[in-house]
């Protein structure tokens, strides 16, 4: 379908129904942050059909989606994102005032501290916040920057609440057991590419980032040994809603009321 849809078009509208706005409306397709394929570009999908409404790509409206019905927070849920001078964090902020968002500035802020713009600085392998704090965490094309991925899952599972969900999405095909370690970086901050260098999109720089990792299925035993419970990943796709593109991912864990190592 979508091949058809292209048609070799450079940009084009698709009718839907935008879920955020709960409106038929258009999204648009061209080949922003397209990528390549036997050398030639192809539509990022999950990128583009924006919404002429509300401007949110598929990406963004299908997370609004996911998390009102998969998650189902309420204005009064505890609520850190991992984000802050994005539309979605304003989206969500509005709509759920304890939301908390934070970006990653580098260690010339103190870990925590806020610019005087008010963005808090937060690294994902050292959260600054107690233990226990949020009923739900939400981090969206983040752990693949991050070398120590599994030091960061840890750090979500000790910020949720008993009970707590967490909710993200990372490069994910479907199609390797394994996660492919892409390059490492040592303690001196010498980075050594294992693969060609893949860099993705930074709301805090031109400059771009470095992917560290795409992931396998073995991200689920990641999470599960970290103590997460019920940890899955589930796909989408829905023309209708203007979701199209392959291998659209989520994954969901949630904390247990009582940690596996004391259960009875």
């Amino acid at each position: 379908m979508e091949a058809a849809l292209a048609n070799g078009r450079q940009g084009f509208l698709v009718p839907g129904i935008c879920y955020p706005c709960r409106q038929h409306t258009k999204f648009w397709v061209d080949y922003a942050f397209s990528y390549l394929v036997d050398e030639k570009p192809q539509i990022n999908w999950r990128s583009r059909l924006t919404c002429q409404r509300c401007s949110f790509n598929s990406r963004l409206r299908a997370t609004l989606q996911t998390i009102d019905e998969i998650c189902q927070p309420d204005r009064n849920t505890d609520i850190y994102i991992t984000e802050q001078t994005t539309s979605l964090f304003k989206y969500l902020k509005n709509k759920f005032p304890n939301a908390v968002g934070s970006e990653f500035l580098g260690d010339k802020l103190a870990w925590g501290a806020q610019t005087k713009d008010g963005i808090r600085n937060e690294t994902l392998t050292r959260l600054t916040f107690p233990d226990s704090s949020f009923d739900l965490l939400l981090s969206f094309d983040v752990l693949e920057h991050i070398p120590d991925y599994k030091a960061a899952v840890s750090e979500i599972y000790r910020t949720l609440k008993p009970g707590g969900t967490v909710l993200f999405s990372v490069p994910f095909t479907g199609n390797q057991v394994q996660t492919l370690i892409r390059a490492t970086i040592s303690p001196d901050g010498t980075i050594t590419h294992l693969t060609e260098p893949e860099y993705h999109g930074d709301p805090m720089s031109s400059d771009g980032i470095l992917c560290f990792q795409t992931f396998g299925w073995d991200l689920l035993d990641d999470l599960r040994n970290a103590g997460f419970a019920d940890a899955r990943v589930g796909f989408y796709w829905d023309e209708r809603l203007g979701y199209l593109g392959d291998n659209n991912s989520f994954f969901i864990a949630t904390k247990p009321l009582i940690p596996a190592a004391t259960a009875n």
